[in-house]
């Protein structure tokens, strides 16, 4: 089986965007309406103070934290697992509603920095850009693989101050993405879809090119791996590991944090080398464990900022 043949048994859904069937209220033309709501509300947080816009979000989410139980209660089947207690538990309630609160904040400050690209470059700070250099050296591309801890929206704006070469990011084929698309490809940022072939990704790769993915959130109809995360086992999509191992690229785990009001940190960690390409699943399930270990480390240091709103399937660590 060549490798394109291997790459195509992957393809996660049918093609097409947007698609005419999505349902009503989340399709084309909500797409243009929530495109014109977050271009306007992008021009109106730039001209007030984060003093100003910080506690009206906590406002917000307040009203968002009481009205959303379904929220609520998957926010708390992941991020249990960063304290290792049961969801239910008063420590795990509390975490719940600041990382609700956290997400409005971070939410605000992406649309102050879509307005303001040039503040944003100047209050970022990159730890461990040398990294992505390194990962690049190998001449086979680099996957960029975070969770959803941060501003992962935030990196997407921010494609040419972090990586010296073209940047795709994997994103959701919904109504949301598509409203977002023209802003992400005006930063700089390559857009794949995730019902697109993976034939795709890999021919960036070859072509000495980034992806950037988020790593932690497998949908249905993906191919999974289990890995030990925090004080369980879960599920994790076999995506990257196997782009890895076929293209033999490595990859590199990052976050985006929030250190203060419209200021971020990106962390850039070393990168994981791709594994043997005879080693089949066995080298993919041991690299994204190798993953998962550092994954561990980021998300109990910040579990308030890990936006974990879906479902992700978990068992007992044997």
């Amino acid at each position: 089986m060549t490798l394109r043949d291997r790459l195509g048994a992957l393809r996660l859904a049918p093609d097409g965007k947007p698609r005419p069937d999505a349902p009503f209220g989340r399709g084309p033309l909500a797409a243009r309406a929530v495109r014109g709501a977050i271009v306007a509300a992008s021009a109106a947080a730039c001209h007030f103070p984060a003093g100003v816009v910080h506690p009206l979000t906590a406002v917000g989410a307040t009203f968002e934290w009481a009205c959303r139980p379904a929220k609520r209660r998957q926010l708390a089947a992941n991020l249990c697992h960063t304290l290792g207690l049961p969801p239910d538990h008063p420590d795990v309630k509390a975490l719940v509603r600041r990382e609700v609160r956290n997400e409005a904040r971070r939410s605000a400050d992406f649309l102050w920095a879509l307005a303001k690209p040039e503040e944003l470059r100047a209050t970022t700070e990159i730890r461990g850009r040398e990294h992505i250099h390194a990962a690049l050296a190998g001449g086979h591309g680099v996957l960029l693989v975070s969770t959803h801890v941060g501003g992962w929206e935030v990196a997407t704006a921010l494609p040419e101050a972090i990586v010296p070469v073209r940047t795709t990011a994997i994103v959701t084929d919904d109504w949301l993405a598509w409203a977002v698309e023209g802003l992400r490809i005006r930063a700089g940022l390559g857009i794949m879809y995730d019902s697109e072939p993976v034939s795709k990704a890999a021919r960036l790769l070859r072509d000495g090119q980034a992806i950037l993915v988020l790593g932690d959130y497998a949908k249905d109809w993906m191919r999974t791996y289990r890995v030990r995360l925090l004080d369980a086992v879960a599920e994790v999509p076999a995506g990257p590991a196997v782009l890895a191992r076929l293209c033999g690229s490595p990859l590199v785990p990052f976050s985006v944090l929030p250190v203060g009001p419209r200021r971020w940190r990106v962390e850039i960690e070393a990168p994981l080398a791709s594994p043997d390409r005879k080693g089949g699943a066995a080298a993919e399930q041991a690299l994204l464990q190798e993953l998962a270990d550092r994954w561990t480390v980021t998300l109990r240091a910040n579990a308030e900022h890990w936006a974990a709103v879906y479902p992700m399937t978990w068992h007992e660590a044997e």
